[in-house]
């Protein structure tokens, strides 16, 4: 949204602008991309990127060639798939001449005095960030360690990449939400509340909240802000949740309460 204040990009723009190999980007715009109505998925969801790690755009390259598919059933349906946000990052790249890596940096950590945000493999040269050992279940059912590869975690670049505490991360969506980052006509656009809600630009948009979900490598992140950014529910974890969808309900349950409950 940014980039669309500076005039260097429009919701409207077709990807094949940018991305002329995928299938059907003549058909697909950036903001299809940003609502997940692109009917674009990965055939492979868990591993996006070059198998070892060469370049941002290499990786999205690769994907193109390997391992992005179209489907015309989820064609202006919203379907989640990390590729959209890979594809969209890329963007980023090709129209401002800067990394991704650096585009949040300057915008989000560097602006808003982030100490507690870090790339996950950058987590080994910024020493004071510790961060939380993953588990997942083995065949026998109990919780183990879980390895992370860097250069997978690198193929999913914007879906996946940061690790946050839950302070940096309420500093930096309540930024978002509260015009720091984007503008307030921005914000309206993306962020308008609906109901039902509506998913765009990393929220579902409630009539009272903000919603975010993510899982992934053995973390699961429940995020829930309301609409003045005052009130904010933030549950992670490191091991599996039992029942994501179960969980997910009850925190849009407590943050609906929250928010009614007296000050």
């Amino acid at each position: 949204m940014k980039q669309v204040e500076q005039k260097k990009l429009k919701l409207n723009d077709k990807l094949s602008k940018f991305y002329p190999q995928v299938p059907h980007a003549n058909q697909i715009t950036i903001g299809q991309l940003l609502t997940m109505e692109a009917g674009l998925q990965g055939k492979d969801e868990s591993s996006y990127g070059t198998p070892v790690f060469k370049n941002n755009q290499a990786g999205i390259k690769y994907d193109i060639k390997h391992n992005i598919v179209f489907d015309k059933k989820q064609y202006n349906q919203r379907f989640y798939s990390s590729i959209n946000y890979i594809l969209l990052s890329g963007v980023l790249e090709k129209v401002t001449h800067k990394s991704y890596e650096s585009l949040v940096k300057e915008t989000y950590i560097k602006k808003l005095g982030l100490s507690e945000t870090e790339f996950y493999w950058d987590i080994p040269k910024n020493k004071h960030i510790k961060v939380a050992v993953p588990y997942t279940k083995n065949s026998q059912g109990y919780l183990v360690p879980h390895s992370v590869s860097v250069d997978r975690v690198r193929g999913d670049l914007g879906a996946g990449s940061l690790v946050m505490s839950n302070s940096d991360l309420y500093r930096a969506t309540s930024a978002i939400l509260n015009g720091e980052i984007i503008k307030p006509s921005s914000i309206q656009t993306v962020y308008a509340p609906a109901d039902p809600a509506k998913y765009n630009a990393g929220f579902y948009n409630f009539p009272d909240f903000h919603s975010s979900n993510g899982s992934g490598d053995g973390y699961t992140t429940y995020y829930r802000i309301s609409n003045d950014t005052r009130d904010v529910l933030v549950v992670q974890s490191n091991y599996p949740v039992k029942d994501y969808f179960k969980v997910r309900e009850i925190c849009n349950d407590l943050m609906e309460n929250l928010i009614k409950s007296p000050s």
